[in-house]
């Protein structure tokens, strides 16, 4: 009897047992992750940080496959948009049509500070500089997403 297959189907168990248990660092699913730490600036001309993370209670968001960004909006609203990781992971970019004020502070071209099945932290490329004035008008200075 012959068992040609026998050492093609040991090597294909060992890859797919060594592949088990390793965490996938890519959010693309339809977990709901929730804003843990939502930083912008204060208006004025003291660009003093604040922690607005209340803002976003009643808010969970859906990091789709096919760049989708789906965000439940307190009240049941669904609001939809796009995500997309690039530049080797570096940088993360969310867009959406007509977004309302406060989703339109997430929206734009971040620096990607961790990035895990578990935690999205992300930076402002424009982070602010002592006494160098930048309007924060339009997106905050720091975001962080983890997984409900």
């Amino acid at each position: 009897m012959q068992r040609p297959f026998l050492p093609v189907l040991v090597l294909l168990s060992l890859v797919l047992f060594a592949r088990c248990g390793k965490e996938n660092p890519n959010p693309e699913s339809s977990d709901l992750w929730v804003v843990a730490k939502f930083v912008d600036l204060k208006p004025g001309p003291d660009q003093v940080f604040n922690d607005d993370t209340q803002r976003f209670a009643g808010y969970s968001f859906e990091f789709r496959s096919g760049d989708l960004l789906v965000i439940h909006q307190p009240g049941g609203n669904l609001k939809e948009g796009k995500w997309r990781l690039h530049t080797n992971d570096t940088k993360l970019s969310i867009s959406m049509e007509n977004p309302p004020a406060l989703l339109e502070e997430i929206v734009g071209t971040w620096n990607v500070e961790q990035y895990s099945a578990s935690s999205i932290k992300l930076v402002n490329p424009s982070n602010p500089t002592p006494g160098i004035l930048v309007d924060y008008s339009k997106q905050a200075v720091r975001i962080e997403f983890v997984k409900q």
